[in-house]
């Protein structure tokens, strides 16, 4: 019954995510990318899609706990596929995200931090 309890009110203290969330990441090469996720949030479920310049990709493997968030996209250009995990710490409309690849093929590579914040 107590941890029940304790389930439940860790619960009720995690962010809520749902809605639009933009930001811009430099990229690899120096370039702006600007892109926006859509998440939809049922408890600790999260689910959603990125949005980028030309495409939108499922995320998958998404979660909420606490004020912090942690998902996977993968995306596929030109035949190479990678899959990276985001990890984001919730601040009410705004969140610092850190994308990591998790290929164990691709070329390592430091994670990439940036801010994103909720549209609506």
């Amino acid at each position: 019954m107590i941890a029940s309890g304790l389930l439940f009110a860790a619960s009720a203290f995690a962010a809520d995510v749902s809605g639009i969330w933009t930001g811009t990441l430099t990229d690899r090469n120096g370039d702006p990318q600007e892109f926006s996720f859509r998440f939809t949030q049922k408890g600790e479920a999260l689910s959603g899609k990125l949005y980028g310049e030309n495409e939108s990709t499922a995320i998958s493997a998404a979660k909420v706990s606490g004020d912090q968030i942690t998902f996977t996209v993968t995306t596929e250009l030109n035949g190479q596929i990678t899959t990276s995990l985001y990890v984001a710490k919730v601040d009410g409309n705004q969140m610092e995200v850190k994308r990591s690849r998790t290929d164990p093929s691709a070329k390592p590579a430091e994670p990439q931090t940036f801010m994103l914040k909720r549209l609506t």
